[in-house]
């Protein structure tokens, strides 16, 4: 392999791995921009471009995206999210056009084989060891979307091992990998899943008859998978897919989709055109949200074409589901010609992709930009092994000089990849360890995060994490001005009035940040000696109301409104506020926060420590989709809190 084909294929690599960052999308926004640089240069040097059956509707798609984005009221959480969606169209688009795919897809291939066993065998290892919740997840969260990666490199795996049968130590290797996959697949126990691989499954199988004689070889494969099946379910994992409630008018987990689903129909109706804004679901979604529906976090709608509608309008589920019959219609092209190991090659892949697409009407498979990366690989692949595109000869633009078109791209580049580069930079310097200010420090010592926060928020005010820092250092700086003088003004003020202002900043920034208002409530409160009369409490009922407008079961928001109540002279009402809202909150964690409340405000002037320490550990409960991380909660954890605060309670009942 050449240098060429060695760079692509590390890149494709680097690509698909950026794809699995939780922190965020920036990353991978400038590795696919890279992407259409290169491919786009390529293209145009030898001046063709081929047009396969899905090019028309992926370049629909991806101008679709940046419509979303850029006419969206909430553009940074919109622009953010194009990254994940972005990478099926700009790959099928590139590398459909790219000889260079063809040129290294034996190595890639095998790549994705090789990381289909290894994440498979990771999520076995979970399984066995009880990692987390003790399903297999691999670097991921969630069963389901790691059920569907599975499916996602199950199909072209099993191509391979069908492919290699005449040499025995292939159809071993490629075998055994086949039934490791299949294994980890059934352990997830994922409903959708697993019932979505078996109604694709004949159809492989009528594609796998058809390309080999060897019909045995064909029926080995739901063998390995059957006995996949059966180590799967005795490896110690909590929930078996024999043992789970097909009785889904029943089942809980149905019963909360439907309602998020009906939820989620109402917010495309509301918004039909250009919807929300691409990932705005989380923040928009309160507003919508049923009481019934108490059972998830609420940042999914567990159904990416609702969810796509709701954020993208009706247009970008008209896409998608047009996609869908596309990609359908080329696998029936595909079976016609599994005789061939062209046809049958791209039968798997349109199967894997097709495998997604169906799992996404129950999941959120989209929101992850390695599915949609590898699926547009899966996708330009199978059409350069069994479509003849229509080519259209480009133009030269002779006419115009090199000068003007390098400063043209530039110029479009720059416009594109700022937001990213600059939420990569905040992300490196401003969170977690700040590997990238350590790095910077080494150059220029002085430079802090504050410097940092400040030039990016001078670039674009739109980047949340630097606008949180500026606001920190703003609240931090009103907690030790007293005392600090300013000549020709009012050093606590002018400090007060730019955290108020960041507050606004960032609330008008934001889908929905009720957290935010929350902050601004309390500062309001603390700092209203220092602000004109009754300014602070008529800022604060109209920050209050407008958080449970959008969020009504926003336990914070109810909390500090009481607090307002009680800081105006009303606490009876306040109290009876607290008790109006345990009917409202749709969480156990919530209910007891009200009840910490509502005991700290009756037991007042008084203070109680030991609140402030349930609160400390209520706090500390967080979703898994927040933390990233299962939440495995303390044997009667909650039972316990309840105790506590029924002993508390007693204690302020009897005064002695």
């Amino acid at each position: 392999m050449n240098l060429t084909r060695s760079i692509y294929l590390l890149f494709l690599i680097a690509l698909i791995l950026s794809g699995f960052w939780y922190i965020g999308s920036a990353l991978t926004a400038l590795m696919l921009l890279t992407a259409v640089m290169v491919g786009g240069s390529a293209i145009f040097k030898q001046k063709i471009w081929r047009d396969y059956s899905l090019t028309k509707l992926m370049l629909i798609y991806l101008t679709w995206l940046f419509i979303v984005a850029y006419s969206s009221n909430i553009p940074n959480p919109s622009i953010l999210a194009v990254a994940v969606l972005a990478g099926l169209p700009v790959l099928y688009l590139t590398a459909s056009n790219s000889s260079i795919l063809g040129e290294t897809w034996h190595q890639l291939r095998i790549m994705f084989f090789l990381s289909g066993v290894g994440l498979a065998m990771w999520g076995l290892w979970q399984v066995i060891a009880h990692i987390g919740y003790g399903w297999p997840v691999g670097p991921l969260v969630d069963r389901n979307v790691f059920a569907a990666l599975m499916n996602l490199l199950w199909f072209p795996a099993a191509y391979l091992y069908l492919t290699n049968t005449q040499i025995r130590s292939k159809a071993i290797l490629y075998g055994a990998g086949l039934f490791i996959i299949s294994m980890a697949l059934f352990a997830t126990a994922s409903r959708a899943g697993i019932a979505t691989w078996l109604l694709l499954l004949p159809l492989f199988l009528w594609a796998g008859v058809r390309y080999t004689k060897a019909k045995w070889w064909v029926a080995s494969i739901p063998l390995l998978a059957l006995l996949g099946y059966y180590a799967g379910a005795n490896l110690g994992v909590d929930t078996n897919i024999a043992n789970r409630s097909y009785a889904l008018s029943q089942d809980a987990s149905t019963s909360a989709r439907l309602l998020m689903w009906q939820s989620t129909i109402k917010m495309a109706i509301a918004h039909p055109l250009t919807g929300t804004g691409w990932g705005t679901f989380a923040g928009i979604y309160p507003a919508f949200r049923s009481h019934q529906e108490n059972s998830t976090a609420g940042v999914s709608a567990h159904n990416d074409y609702l969810q796509l509608a709701a954020e993208g309008g009706f247009p970008a589920l008209i896409i998608l589901l047009v996609m869908l019959l596309g990609i359908v219609w080329q696998l029936r092209s595909s079976i016609k010609l599994s005789h061939k190991s062209e046809g049958f090659e791209s039968n798997a892949l349109l199967l894997g992709v097709l495998a997604i697409f169906i799992h996404a009407s129950l999941n959120f498979i989209f929101s992850f930009a390695f599915m949609n990366i590898i699926a547009g690989i899966y996708l330009a692949r199978a059409a350069q092994l069994t479509e003849i595109p229509c080519t259209t000869n480009l133009p030269r633009f002779d006419s115009i000089s090199h000068p003007i078109k390098y400063l043209v791209a530039s110029f479009t580049i720059l416009l594109i990849a700022t937001p990213f580069a600059l939420h990569l930079i905040a992300q490196a310097c401003l969170t977690g360890s700040q590997p990238g200010l350590k790095l910077l420090n080494r150059i220029a010592p002085n430079i802090t995060t504050y410097d940092i926060a400040k030039l990016i928020t001078a670039i674009r005010p739109e980047e949340g994490i630097a606008q949180e820092v500026m606001l920190q250092v703003a609240e931090s700086g009103l907690e030790n001005s007293n005392g600090i003088s300013m000549t020709g003004g009012n050093f606590k003020r002018e400090l007060l009035n730019e955290a108020l202002n960041r507050y606004d900043t960032i609330r008008s920034q934001t889908a929905n940040s009720p957290s935010i208002g929350v902050r601004e409530v309390k500062t309001l409160l603390a700092h209203q000696a220092d602000l004109p009369p009754n300014f602070a409490y008529a800022k604060a009922h109209d920050i209050i109301v407008t958080n449970l407008k959008t969020a009504p079961y926003h336990v914070d928001s109810l909390i500090v409104f009481a607090r307002l109540r009680v800081a105006e002279g009303h606490r009876d009402d306040a109290i009876r506020t607290l008790q109006w809202a345990k009917s409202q909150v749709l969480s156990q964690r919530d209910f007891q926060l009200l009840d910490v409340e509502i005991l700290r405000q009756l037991a007042a002037p008084k203070i109680i420590p030991e609140l402030d320490d349930i609160e400390k550990q209520l706090r500390q409960v967080r979703s898994d989709s927040e933390t990233g991380k299962p939440l495995i909660l303390a044997p009667h954890f909650s039972e316990d809190i309840d105790k506590r605060l029924q002993t508390i309670a007693t204690q302020i009942q009897s005064p002695h």
